[in-house]
């Protein structure tokens, strides 16, 4: 789908560039195409970015796999019995759910700054497929990625989808119950809520251990990853026009649909928490070319980050309001879903644009 759309935006902006924009419409002034080869664009700061982001996540996938084992061992020693364990030792397992979600948090957290890069280049696609994006045979045979995760007991789940979304999430916060041990009450408050329950210790291990040991891949071929201006145009028109994507899973979530929810993911945080992750990601990717943009073409690039800075803003208020405690509605969150995706569609396409502009070519 991302790919499509960035296809599609390329047509409509070589469409316009070549017609002068639809009526009414508001393009940069043309100018004369710069060959690629004589764009001297340093990209050494967004590997930089790529890689504190990736080492932060790995520390959080590190921590994550240490206390999956700790929870594990625990377990083990009551037989897998969740009933034993929780009468024997409920302190210690409230303990370690609450510090497993909280190093979930953190390495979920720094993939998603990272993931407009690591999802919208080509070379390191893959990686975003297996740790963050790809749906399981379950969900979709056709695009799953063919992988095996092998649990400690012997169990082995064929094409299981990625390691945060649909696996580890839905285990830690019970929205899968095929990976949940015991629904407990672990606020102590006398009611079990979503979100309130012991793993499947064997679920856990295998998928906190498959996390961090696929970071450690990713985050080999970030440093081996030689960034090009055509890596860096690629990841903006690809990625920033995901925006109806994002919203329909927010919309599917708890965050939205509450205990009617569909989603088994996007319950540790807010999808508009990842969706600001990306943004912020992708504009940092842009400030390493705006220079180049901006004296090529001024009003092209003045457009480019304005139009950032208004969808950063838009995403980053529902956000805020969301923190605050308002609840939208799934009719609401359409309508968002909608009005963001206009803006990132015209932003992307002012990118490609600029790409053009540049004769900087959008892989396909």
């Amino acid at each position: 789908m991302r790919r499509i759309l960035a296809c599609m935006i390329l047509s409509g902006t070589l469409l316009l560039t070549a017609c002068g924009g639809a009526p009414g419409q508001q393009t940069a002034a043309p100018t004369t195409a710069v060959p690629a080869a004589e764009a001297d664009v340093d990209l050494a700061a967004v590997k930089n970015y790529a890689l504190d982001h990736g080492r932060q996540m790995k520390e959080g996938t590190v921590a994550l796999a240490a206390s999956a084992k700790a929870y594990y061992d625990l377990l083990a020693g009551h037989n897998f019995d969740y009933e034993a364990a929780w009468a024997a030792d409920p302190a210690t397992l409230t303990d370690l759910v609450t510090t497993i979600k909280a190093n979930w948090l953190t390495a979920s957290t720094h993939y998603e700054l990272d993931e407009g890069i690591i999802a919208g280049v080509p070379s390191l696609a893959y990686y975003d497929v297996w740790i963050d994006a790809g749906p399981s045979a379950e969900e979709d045979p056709a695009e799953a990625l063919e992988w095996t995760l092998t649990l400690p007991d012997g169990r082995e789940l064929q094409s299981p989808g990625n390691f945060f979304h649909s696996l580890l999430e839905p285990a830690i916060w019970g929205t899968h119950g095929d990976f949940s041990g015991l629904p407990v009450d672990l606020s102590g408050d006398g009611t079990v809520e979503m979100g309130e329950v012991l793993p499947d210790a064997n679920l856990l291990l295998a998928a906190a251990q498959g996390l961090d040991g696929a970071t450690q891949e990713m985050l080999t071929a970030v440093e081996a990853w030689q960034p090009t201006m055509s890596d860096a145009f690629t990841a903006l028109v690809v990625m920033i026009p995901t925006m109806n994507e994002y919203f329909e899973q927010w919309k599917l979530s708890a965050f939205v649909a509450g205990e009617n929810a569909e989603e088994h993911a996007f319950i540790g945080t807010s999808r508009l928490f990842d969706i600001n992750g990306i943004l912020n990601g992708l504009d940092f990717t842009y400030d390493s070319l705006a220079a180049r943009v901006e004296a090529t073409n001024p009003e092209l690039h003045a457009q480019i980050d304005s139009g950032f800075a208004d969808l950063r803003g838009y995403v980053g208020d529902l956000y805020s309001q969301e923190q605050g405690g308002t609840a939208f509605t799934a009719e609401q969150a359409d309508l968002f879903g909608t009005e963001a995706q206009t803006k990132a569609t015209a932003l992307a396409g002012r990118v490609a644009q600029a790409a053009a502009l540049l004769n900087v070519a959008i892989a396909e």
